[in-house]
């Protein structure tokens, strides 16, 4: 190796340890404060760099607190796969689906505090809700599911998950967090047009175990 490329290497590891430490100081200040409330000064105070190295990075603090929402997504979406290896039904995919994201809230208050600091309007339009579509869209073109759009499903869905961060992030017992989850994913699939006694199996499978269980936790395996 020359001393050119060990310099770029060099240079390519200060710059991956700079924004991994401005994402870091951004997931704590979001978390404690209304977006508002920080200022690009907090950050790199927080991070210990200058001002015009976060401006390296990111154009502002908007696109931080985005990468770091499509950082933390994209872990929840990673176990949101897994655990639904092997289940087909449409219904059954989305309440495992929902409940692996209250069971990471329960995990992790702070990603669920910083999820729900972000902008829900956009929430809709992300490429990481395709997983999601599908499955809906699924159920649509089957008859399992009763929706008059996937849009409209896509948003009730998002709806129930920003309801479940919500409750999730104030704390208390698992068992409850179980429950509430239960009993929105029923709620949810019976106005999708599931049979009462269907949906409550469905949401009480998926709650167990997901939340009580840990099935989306590769270590309880």
């Amino acid at each position: 190796m020359t001393a050119t490329q060990t310099e770029a290497r060099a240079q390519g590891t200060r710059t991956a340890r700079t924004r991994a430490s401005l994402l870091a100081s951004g997931r704590k200040l979001f978390a404690d404060r209304p977006f508002d409330a920080v200022a690009v000064d907090d950050i790199v105070q927080e991070a210990g760099v200058a001002k015009g190295t976060f401006y390296n990075h990111f154009d502002d603090k908007d696109a931080l607190l985005g990468a770091i929402v499509a950082d933390i997504r994209l872990g929840i979406e990673g176990r949101v796969t897994m655990v639904n290896l092997g289940v087909d039904d449409p219904p059954a995919r989305i309440a495992r689906a929902i409940c692996v994201y209250a069971a990471m809230a329960a995990d992790d208050p702070v990603q669920a505090h910083i999820m729900l600091r972000n902008d829900p309007r956009g929430s809709a339009r992300e490429s990481l809700n395709d997983g999601l579509r599908d499955d809906l869209a699924a159920g649509l073109h089957s008859g399992r599911l009763a929706i008059p759009t996937i849009e409209a499903g896509l948003l009730f869905v998002i709806g129930i998950v920003h309801s479940l961060l919500l409750a999730t992030a104030r704390g208390g017992e698992r068992g409850r967090s179980i429950l509430t989850a239960q009993q929105l994913c029923s709620m949810m699939l019976r106005s999708f047009g599931i049979d009462h006694r269907d949906a409550e199996l469905i949401a009480s499978q998926a709650a167990d175990d997901i939340i009580r269980l840990r099935a989306y936790d590769p270590r309880e395996g």
